[in-house]
C-alpha cells in the first residue's frame, strides 16, 4: 500500500513511524511551506529515533495514494481537504483519526462516501514537543465500514496493512456506536484536563473524575436521539483506559492550552450544546466547560 499521512502531530507521527519501519518507501508525510522545509531539515524524532520521512508537497499532485491517514485537528480539516486533492484518486481510501463525530461527513462530501472508513484512536498518550514525539502507548485504531461488514474488502486491506506494521487496531461490531463512545470520552476527559491542567493520573481523584463523568453523561443523554444509546457502563469503561496511560501524560487539548493554541472546544462542548438545544436536553456542564475553554483561548490570543 502507498500511504500518505496528513497531519504529522503526535498521533500521525507515531503511525507514520510504524509504517516506515516496515516499508520506508511505502509511506509519505504531506506538508507545505515552512513545515515542509523544517521536516526536510530536521526530520521528526519518535521515541528517540530520527525519521526522515518521504515528503509530499501539500496542494501538489502525483500518483494517488492507496490510503490516506488523516490526523489533523478538526479546525484544520478544510485546509487538509484542499491539500490532499492532488493525491486522492478513484481507489484511495481515507481513514480519519480525528476527534469528534463530523470528519467523515466532511470527507464524504469532498471525495465520496465510498472512500471513507470511520475511524478513531483510543488509549494513546503520544505527546509532541517541536520535532520530538514520545509515547508509551500509541493506542489502538478503531475502524470499520459504515455497514459494519467485517468482510468489506476496504476493511480487510487496512487490517492487513496494520498487522504488517504492528499498529494495534480493532474492527468493532458497531463502529458508529464506538465513535460516539470515543466522542463521549473526549468530551469529558479532554475538556476537563484542559480546564484543570490535569494529567491522566488526576482522573483517579473523585473531584476530577466526577466532573468528567458529569460531562460525559450529557453525551449519554444525547446518544438516544442519535440512535446510539450509550449508558452508564460506557462512561465507566473510560477510566481503566486512563489508568493504563502514563500518569504524567497529557491530552491533546491540554497540550494545546499549554502551548496557547486553538483547541477543539467547538467539536466537543460546542457539538454537545448544539445537539442539546436541538433535542431539548439540558447540557449545563458542557456549556460551562465551553465558556471556560473559550476564555482560555481568548486570553492566549489563540
Amino acid at each position: 500500500m502507498k500511504v500518505v499521512v496528513c497531519g504529522a502531530g503526535a498521533v500521525g507521527s507515531a503511525h507514520a513511524a510504524r509504517l516506515h519501519d516496515v516499508d520506508p518507501d511505502g509511506v509519505a508525510v504531506l506538508a507545505g511551506g515552512e513545515r515542509l522545509a523544517r521536516y526536510r531539515r530536521d526530520g521528526i524524532t519518535v521515541n528517540g529515533r530520527r525519521y526522515d520521512f518521504r515528503l509530499l508537497p501539500a496542494g501538489g499532485t502525483g500518483d494517488p495514494a492507496d490510503l490516506v491517514i488523516l490526523a489533523v485537528k478538526q479546525h484544520h480539516l478544510d485546509a487538509a481537504v484542499a491539500d490532499l486533492r492532488g493525491w486522492v484518486g478513484p481507489r484511495t481510501l481515507l481513514l480519519p483519526l480525528l476527534n469528534g463525530i463530523a470528519s467523515e461527513g466532511v470527507l464524504a462530501r469532498a471525495f465520496g462516501a465510498e472512500k471513507v472508513l470511520p475511524a478513531f484512536v483510543v488509549g494513546t498518550d503520544a505527546v509532541r514537543e517541536g520535532q520530538v514525539v514520545r509515547f508509551s502507548s500509541m493506542g489502538r485504531v478503531f475502524f470499520g465500514a459504515p455497514s459494519n461488514d467485517r468482510a468489506d474488502p476496504r476493511v480487510a486491506a487496512v487490517r492487513e496493512l496494520f498487522v504488517r506494521a504492528g499498529i494495534p487496531h480493532v474492527v468493532p461490531d458497531d463502529v458508529l456506536r464506538e465513535q460516539w463512545w470515543k466522542f463521549m470520552l473526549n468530551v469529558g476527559v479532554n475538556q476537563v484536563s484542559a480546564v484543570l491542567r490535569a494529567p491522566y493520573a488526576a482522573f483517579a481523584l473523585p473531584e476530577v473524575g466526577g466532573l468528567a463523568r458529569d460531562a460525559m453523561r450529557e453525551v449519554v443523554a444525547l446518544s438516544g436521539p442519535a440512535g446510539v444509546a450509550l449508558g452508564e457502563a460506557d462512561v465507566e469503561r473510560c477510566f481503566p483506559i486512563l489508568a493504563a496511560l502514563a500518569p504524567d501524560g497529557k491530552t491533546s487539548m491540554l497540550q494545546d492550552v499549554e502551548a496557547g493554541r486553538k483547541t477543539e472546544v467547538e467539536i466537543f462542548a460546542g457539538t454537545v450544546v448544539r445537539l442539546g438545544r436541538e433535542h431539548g436536553i439540558p447540557t449545563p456542564v458542557n456549556e460551562l466547560l465551553g465558556r471556560l475553554l473559550a476564555a482560555l483561548e481568548r486570553m492566549a490570543g489563540a
